[in-house]
This record gives C-alpha cells, structure tokens and sequence, in this order.
C-alpha cells in the first residue's frame, strides 16, 4: 500500500509537471512605429501534453481594432531558413524551420508552413488542418494553440522562437518583436532579422508503466481488504 502511495505521488508530480515550464517573456512597450494593436507587452508561453499555446498580450484591444497580423517563427531541428519565413516577408530567424501566420479579422484564423529547401503551407484554420491550430482573442490578447508534434518539437528539448506584429500589407515587416527591447524597424517594409530568440522547453515525463502495474495490484489488495 505505501509503495502504491508513493508511486501515484510521483504520478501525479509528473503529471503535474507537464506544465512546470509555462513562461512569461516581457516586452518593452512604446518602442513600435505603431502602438495599440501592434504593441506587443508580453507572450505567455505554456502546454498540454499535446499542444503548444502562445498567448500574445497587447497594448491595444484586438476586437475594436482587427487588423494587425501576429506569427511565430520557430528554430526546432537542425537546418531551416536563415533569410525569409512562410510568408516571405522581411522577417527571418536563422535556422527558422515552422513559421506561424495569424489574423484576427474575418472570423480569425492561422496558418502553419514548414520549410524545407522551400516554405510550403502544412496547416490552415480555413483547409486542411493537420496541426489543429486555432487563434482565439479578447480585449487585450490573441491566442495561438496547436499541435506541437508536427512541428519538430521534441519534450525535453528546447526550441527557439520568436514573435512578431505586423500589419495587413504582404510586405510589412516585423514592427514589433518579442525578441527586440527596441525598435524593430522604422518603415513598414523595413527587414527585421532575429538576433537573440527565445527558448521554451515541454518537460520530458516518462511513462508511468510502473504506475498501471502497481496500481492494479494495489486495487486487489484494497478490493479484498474491504471484502474481509
């Protein structure tokens, strides 16, 4: 009985620990060419066993005002793209393998785009949705979940990434990044190149195979414990 115990408190911290590394990262405010929607404050960063959830805090209100254009770029496996992103805007994060594109007008929606020797779209909100990425958003923030499974993502590694703001123009760079305490461009189609991306990593828990055994045993012996 007491190993019983002591295993299904291990389960449980486990467990627990799936999301022991959610993480805030700041950004610096003001330091936009545009404020409000486009002015990122923080991005809290968290998961699920299954999904990778980026939540986006602005300065503005992205429900009065929906226009602004939000992506994640993501360096998870060797290689990737050092120069451009899925939506070849002047936007690049060396070794950028996914690139994450969302909208919060129209009903919002996001896209998921992988490279290799190339950008070509994996996920879409709208089509065929392998990574079940969603966007969701509020007064003050848009969030971004999807599977991280696809993404080259692997528990117990950390990836890189960084997160941008830009505008509705297929050319408009990075005018706010999560990465930069300053001004990330000057000009709407002015290029931003990530110098120091951030780091997130999913815990690796191991499967509580032992746990399944003992807890059985441990479900006799109480069954016929009562039954005395």
């Amino acid at each position: 009985m007491k190993n019983y115990l002591k295993h299904l408190a291990a389960a449980t911290l486990a467990a627990a620990s799936l999301n022991a590394n959610a993480a805030t990262y700041l950004d610096a405010t003001g330091e936009t060419i545009f404020g409000g929607i486009l002015d990122i404050t923080s991005v809290e960063v968290n998961h699920t066993a299954t999904d990778l959830i980026f939540k986006i805090n602005l300065a503005g209100d992205p429900v009065a005002t929906d226009w602004g254009k939000y992506m994640i770029g993501l360096d998870t496996v060797a290689g990737g793209d050092n120069v451009g992103n899925g939506w070849a805007r002047p936007i690049s994060l060396s070794g950028m393998d996914y690139w994450v594109g969302a909208w919060v007008d129209s009903g919002n929606g996001a896209e998921v785009y992988k490279y290799t020797a190339g950008w070509g779209i994996q996920s879409a909100t709208y089509a065929l949705n392998l990574d079940n990425i969603g966007v969701i958003k509020n007064t003050s923030s848009l969030t971004v979940q999807f599977k991280y499974s696809g993404l080259g993502i692997t528990p117990g590694t950390a990836f890189l990434f960084d997160v941008y703001s830009s505008g509705g123009g297929g050319t408009d760079g990075a005018v706010d990044a999560l990465s930069a305490s300053t001004q990330s461009i000057a000009n709407w189609g002015d290029a931003f190149a990530t110098q120091s991306p951030l780091s997130y990593t999913i815990p690796q828990v191991p499967e509580p195979t032992s746990l399944v055994m003992l807890g059985l045993g441990a479900t006799l012996v109480i069954n016929r414990m009562r039954r005395r």
